[in-house]
């Protein structure tokens, strides 16, 4: 003989504003007694649960979420009249003061939907049964009250994307944010119990986000819990009581503090057998769609009134893209650009409140600042024999509870690749990304790379079209900017007009051609007092064929300088000059957008991504020393001209490549999901320019 199970079913508001008409409910009812089935109490589920009395007949339980006022007015009534009870779960800040009403009462019901944002945003609780009706269902009608949280409070779960705040908004949205404000952006929602969430925070008028802790969901949880249970305890007087999960959205944390709370079982969204053994903390219940008809209950019926069909018939909740860890792994030990960028996501993922670990060789240089920073190192010695570090990071993200793994430089690639191969062995699944830097052509396996992680994250959209171009299908390769986190005080510039040049002797970085365009300047202008500084050259004897004594004797060469020092070059100088034949974005261009430099720049890569010609710097074709000194020139004659293109550019920076844009980017990257539109936006340097 089978045996048995009980099943629970879910509703919300049962009124034709709602799509879910008083006829279709009675039509459900009707099914259940046509089939012998009885409704039974919390009580007598949590009994049959826990083994002390048996499932001697064939029992329904019948639930309803939020209690909207149509659940009095409609869903009431009907239970009555068939001797049929429900468990009514209340939202306690929802609960209004005043008398019982009727129908007449209430001269307009609104959606569930409607009747939430009028709660959330106008403290408009009259959709809802106010204290009277919920005592009276208990005293009156025979019906149960239960908890289901203070305020329903949902959260954006991840960074994917929905758009601007709008009406069409989820309607959880008007407990995130204070006010409407249609230029506030939007995420996907979850239950604020379950996820830690990522929360606005508002400074100078702008909006960033911050993911809460462990600890303060926690503290969130408790705090609501206790109220709730007070409010909730102080209508029923019930010796046990009950909890419903928003959304059927919980987690260990939050299970914790509702048993902490003094909650004897919960009800989730779950879908299994409910019998002898069945822990009372995990009710499974079956959600109750708007549409569905007395042919589909009563098919339920048949599946979730007996164990074996219940337990097939399973559907187990779990967190999906809960970002909140993340690695950063590089193989090089040099302080290179990309070296510099895995600083700068690091911090913007701290900022942002994700916990973050970094991999890295013992001789790195990165080890310093990332540890000054909050990041935890970890020293990996060996990154030549990848299978041996392959097994070493799967460790690691086992270990460390690593969400997203994020790869620098070519090597950190393959070992990421054949960790990701080990994970569907068995081992802690996880996203993993590669950045990349650089324009030229990728490693004729970048499309396979691709595939095996989630994708390769660039530094420009000309980057990302060099990829493409060689394979990458689109949706693997997005477009996040790179970011500078600079003092924020004003540059003090030197009394000396400054031109400097910040790369080094490679021919991809042009320093032949910015010094044979300071030779073509000084050859028509003095430029008298004015410095000409390159950052990164320390030997001009290899240019004497190419310009004259003089000039190479006017040009400091500094030679290779640390991070900090070329910052403060940069802050005092005041025209900045990138001559390279071959480029992505330089990190260095955005450390003199920063200082509010003016620049003068070849068209190389993804330049032109940021600077508009003529507005907030000058563009010059690849190898065009002429313009590239004339446009030096007209620099150094015109300061107010220089003033002007400096506030644009940090202007630019502030808004589009700060610490806190990268971590929104970044975060919506790791959050995305492959069926979704790659991220590949531009920063919209027109908006800031008013051209």
């Amino acid at each position: 003989m089978l045996g048995k199970s009980v099943p629970v079913f879910c509703y919300h508001a049962v009124c034709e504003e709602d799509g879910h008409s008083p006829a279709l409910f009675a039509s459900h009812l009707d099914a259940m007694l046509e089939m012998g089935f009885k409704t039974i109490t919390a009580d007598h589920l949590f009994e049959i649960c826990m083994g002390r009395k048996p499932i001697d007949d064939k029992y329904v339980v019948l639930t309803f979420d939020d209690c909207h006022i149509s659940n009095w007015i409609n869903a009431v009534p009907l239970l009555e009249e068939r001797g049929m009870t429900g468990i009514f779960f209340a939202v306690s800040d929802f609960i209004g003061s005043g008398k019982i009403r009727t129908e007449a009462d209430v001269p307009r019901m609104l959606s569930m939907r409607e009747s939430f944002i009028k709660a959330l945003s106008e403290n408009d609780t009259s959709q809802f049964m106010n204290e009277a009706e919920l005592k009276s269902l208990v005293r009156d009608k025979g019906m149960e009250v239960h908890a289901h949280t203070c305020r329903h409070q949902g959260c954006f779960k991840d960074f994917r994307s929905k758009g601007t705040f709008s009406l069409a908004s989820h309607w959880s949205t008007w407990g995130i944010y204070r006010k409407f404000n249609t230029e506030l952006p939007v995420f996907d929602n979850g239950s604020a119990f379950a996820y830690n969430g990522f929360w606005p925070v508002f400074r100078k008028g702008k909006v960033s986000f911050k993911r809460r802790s462990d600890e303060e969901r926690r503290a969130f949880c408790r705090k609501d819990f206790t109220r709730c249970l007070e409010k909730i305890s102080s209508i029923n007087n019930a010796r046990r009581q009950y909890f419903c999960w928003p959304w059927g959205h919980f987690d260990p944390l939050s299970m914790q503090e509702a048993a902490a709370a003094g909650f004897s079982g919960t009800f989730t969204l779950e879908r299994s057998a409910n019998m002898l053994g069945t822990d009372p903390m995990r009710f499974n219940r079956i959600g109750v769609g708007k549409e569905k008809d007395a042919a589909w209950i009563k098919k339920r019926l048949l599946m979730y009134s007996y164990e074996a069909p219940a337990m097939v018939c399973f559907k187990f909740f779990s967190k999906r893209n809960d970002i909140g860890r993340v690695l950063y792994i590089t193989d090089t030990g040099k302080l290179s650009g990309g070296s510099r960028q895995l600083i700068n996501s690091a911090k913007a993922m701290l900022i942002a409140g994700l916990e973050v670990v970094a991999v890295l060789p013992p001789e790195s240089g990165l080890i310093p600042e990332l540890k000054s920073m909050g990041v935890e190192v970890i020293i990996l010695d060996d990154f030549k024999n990848m299978l041996a570090a392959a097994g070493f990071l799967a460790e690691i993200i086992e270990e460390h509870h690593i969400d997203v793994v994020h790869t620098f430089h070519n090597r950190a690639i393959k070992i990421g690749c054949i960790t990701k191969g080990l994970s569907l062995l068995g081992g802690r699944n996880f996203k993993l990304f590669f950045n990349r830097g650089v324009i030229y052509k990728p490693n004729p396996l970048a499309p396979i790379f691709s595939l095996i992680g989630n994708g390769f994250i660039c530094n420009s959209a000309k980057g990302r079209e060099m990829l493409l171009k060689h394979g990458v299908p689109g949706k693997r390769a997005q477009v996040v900017y790179n970011s500078f986190a600079g003092g924020g005080r004003k540059p003090r510039r030197s009394v000396s007009t400054s031109v400097i040049y910040v790369g080094n002797s490679g021919h991809a970085k042009g320093p032949d051609v910015f010094i044979r365009a300071v030779d073509k300047l000084l050859s028509s202008q003095n430029c008298e007092g004015v410095r000409f500084i390159a950052v990164g050259l320390e030997n001009l004897s290899e240019y004497s064929s190419m310009a004259s004594p003089s000039t190479l004797e006017r040009i400091e060469c500094p030679g290779y300088i640390s991070h900090e020092e070329v910052v403060k070059l940069l802050a005092i100088s005041h025209i900045y000059v990138m001559s390279s034949r071959q480029e992505s974005i330089p990190n260095t261009l955005l450390e003199a957008f920063d200082a509010g430099l003016a620049t003068v720049c070849t068209d190389a890569g993804g330049t032109p991504e940021l600077i508009r010609d003529g507005i907030n710097g000058f563009l010059c074709k690849v190898e065009d020393v002429d313009a590239l000194a004339t446009a030096m020139g007209r620099l150094i004659e015109d300061g107010e001209l220089r003033k002007q293109m400096g506030r644009i550019n940090r202007k630019i920076v502030r808004t589009y490549l700060s610490s806190a844009a990268k971590a929104q980017a970044l975060l919506r990257v790791y959050c995305s999901l492959p069926k979704d539109e790659p991220l590949t936006e531009l920063p919209d340097i027109d908006a800031l320019t008013g051209k």
